[in-house]
C-alpha cells in the first residue's frame, strides 16, 4: 500500500513539473502553457475577440481581472495585439503533446 502511494505521488509530481515546464513562445516572449490556456478561455468567452481583433478589443481582455498575471507586462507595454493575436492561432492541443514548435520545454 505504501509503495502504491509513493509511486502515485511521484507520478503526480512529475506531471506537475512537466506541465509547468512547457512554455509557449511568441516572438521573444515566453509564457507558461497553463497561463496561455486560461487567457484563451477568457478570450473565447468574449465574442468580439478573434485573431484579427483590434487594439481596443484586446485592451478589454487586458482589463479582465481573471487574466493571468504573467500577461500584465504585455498589457502595460501595449503589446497585446501582437502577442494575443499570435497566441490565438496556436492550437493548445498540439502544445499538450508538444507537437507545435511554439511550445517548448517538453520533457521527453
Amino acid at each position: 500500500m505504501k509503495a502504491t502511494f509513493a509511486i502515485t505521488a511521484l507520478v503526480v509530481l512529475a506531471l506537475g513539473w512537466t506541465s509547468e515546464a512547457v512554455q509557449v513562445e511568441v516572438g521573444d516572449k515566453s509564457f507558461p502553457l497553463e497561463a496561455v490556456k486560461q487567457l484563451k478561455k477568457i478570450m473565447e468567452l468574449d465574442e468580439n475577440v478573434g485573431p484579427h481583433s483590434d487594439a481596443q478589443t484586446f485592451k478589454t481582455v487586458c482589463a479582465n481581472p481573471l487574466v493571468p498575471q504573467v500577461f500584465r507586462p504585455v498589457c502595460q507595454r501595449d503589446e497585446e495585439v501582437a502577442v494575443f493575436s499570435n497566441l490565438m492561432v496556436i492550437n493548445m492541443n498540439e502544445c499538450d503533446i508538444c507537437a507545435n514548435p511554439a511550445c517548448v520545454g517538453c520533457g521527453y
